[in-house]
This record gives C-alpha cells, structure tokens and sequence, in this order.
C-alpha cells in the first residue's frame, strides 16, 4: 500500500479500494502478522501532525503497523502539500502509505422516468453514496527541514492501567449488565448481559480486560444502542455476518487497549485463528474497512464521544 513521495492527489476514480486494502491485510496475515493486533506506540495513537487530529477507523490501525513495522520512532503522520507548506521535503525515494478518505459520489443510470416526475428541488437531488478513496500520508521521520517537538512514551505502572479500564468500563453510557463469574466470555443479547471469567482466572490484567472490551463491542450492537445488524441478525459461526461481528468486537478491543495503555491480549495468534479471517477476508473485500468503521463507532459508543452536527 506504498506510494512514491511525487504523489500529491487522491488516487484516480477507478481504483478498488477495498481490493486494495484487503489484499494488504491478506499479504500480512499470511506472514503471520494481525494489524489490529499490532502493539501500540506509547507516544501517542496514529495522529496528522499539523491538524493534531487523531486518524479513525482502518486508518488508525495501518498507520500503527505502519509506523511499528518501518521502525518509526512516532505514528504521526503528514501529507506531501503539508510538509512543503511548513518549509521541508520528503525525503528522496521515500515511499508513503495511502490512508483512506470517504467521497461522495452520484449513482450512475439513476431511474430517468422517477426523476421526471419529481416536483421538489429535493426529489430532483441526485441520489448519492460514500465510497472509499485514497490519499498518501507519510511519517515525520520521512520528512527534511522540518523541526518538530519532542515527544514523551505516555509510561503508566499496571495500577494506573487497571485503573483507566475501570473508568472506561464505569462510564459506558447506557451499560448492559456485567456478570464477572462465568466459565467463559460471551455477551447474551436477550438479556443484554455480558459474561466474563473473574479477573483472578484470567492470565493477566491485560488479557481480563481485553476480553471485558471485547464483550462490551459485542454489547454496542443491542437495539437500544448502535443497533448493528450483524449482532442482531446473526447467522452462526463461519457466517459473513459472524465474522464481520467478531472483526468489529476485536478491532473495538484493540482501540480501547490503546486508550487505556494495556495493549491487546484477547487471542493468540494461532494458524487456526489466521485461517478463519483469510478465509473471511478473501470471501468478503469490504470487510476489513466497514468493519473498522463499526469498531470506530463501537469506541465512540463505549467511551461517550459525542460530535457536534457538522
């Protein structure tokens, strides 16, 4: 998903974007890596530098691996007419990464004789959807002539850590009901009740509380919260609408392991485990965008984020 430092615009209409990001996560799992299981950088979540707005959604992730698998000491992140509006360069032969952006776009051989017979300007609208594009980011580290701050690893002991989990956990609005002496994890949607091994039988912190998050994603789902049909409407295990569900629930995990400073311990990355999303990945090429565009607003939901109408 590399692009050479000339790129300056969007990548052309034609371009298949989900293709495109799915066969770089396929490529990635079968050398074994998960990117939505990637360690996080302590300095801070993937961030433009010159906006200081955090990315969303996949790009959040990509950025992430991104930034662990180049080595790069930051995951922030700047576009090619941004470092020469500041006075620097990218530097010669550096490659990169395209990020994506959502469009609008006007639906082609719309029905004519419905059009025609419309008689408000808003029946005349042109119907539209959103379709993902891409735009090249690059890392500060890939850049010359620039001078930027000093950044500090955000260093928290494992109290501070366990402490931050209970915050998010206590201030999930709307919360279903916790039940933290079970044999296993799992969330009930008839009774809105999610069910987790007690801390002291899981092996860690970390692992705990990944699989609380892990859950309470699932629980984001009920019809009195985001309503998403893949929880309400599922079809069982090895279904489209499963693997999209857990995909969510796991990339929700992972980004409130970020927020709170404990990483991502739910599941190991086991060859059974790799296979079952190749599978699901290779049977579905929207899966990985609109299923971190689901984790994202799952977040959203579980830590309380409110945004103003635009």
């Amino acid at each position: 998903m590399a692009t050479t430092a000339q790129t300056t615009t969007p990548t052309n209409t034609f371009v298949d974007t989900y293709q495109e990001v799915t066969d770089a996560v396929i490529k990635a799992l079968e050398e074994g890596t998960v990117i939505w299981q990637c360690p996080w950088s302590q300095v801070g979540l993937p961030k433009n530098i010159t906006t200081d707005v955090n990315y969303r959604g996949w790009n959040l992730f990509l950025l992430n691996f991104h930034a662990m698998i180049k080595g790069y000491p930051t995951p922030y992140y700047i576009t090619y007419k941004q470092a020469q509006r500041l006075g620097g360069i990218i530097k010669k032969g550096e490659k990169g990464v395209r990020i994506i952006y959502w469009a609008e776009v006007e639906l082609k051989n719309q029905n004519e004789e419905a059009n025609q017979q419309t008689n408000t300007d808003e029946q005349a609208k042109p119907r539209t959807i959103m379709v993902p594009k891409t735009y090249a980011v690059f890392n500060i580290a890939q850049t010359e002539d620039i001078e930027f701050p000093a950044f500090n690893a955000e260093l928290r002991s494992d109290a501070e850590k366990i402490a931050n989990c209970e915050i998010v956990v206590d201030n999930m609005p709307n919360r279903p009901t916790i039940r933290k002496n079970g044999t296993n994890a799992y969330y009930q949607p008839s009774t809105d009740t999610v069910v987790v091994p007690s801390l002291k039988r899981c092996k860690s912190n970390e692992a705990y509380y990944s699989t609380l998050f892990h859950e309470l994603a699932h629980s984001t789902g009920h019809e009195s919260r985001l309503n998403r049909k893949e929880l309400l409407n599922a079809e069982g295990f090895g279904s489209a609408t499963y693997a999209k569900e857990e995909l969510t629930a796991e990339m929700t995990a992972a980004f409130l392991g970020a927020v709170t400073g404990i990483g991502n311990a739910t599941i190991e990355n086991s060859s059974a485990y790799i296979e079952s999303w190749l599978k699901a990945l290779k049977n579905d090429k929207t899966l990985i965008i609109k299923a971190a565009a689901q984790a994202q607003r799952a977040a959203d939901y579980i830590l309380s984020v409110v945004y103003e109408p635009a």
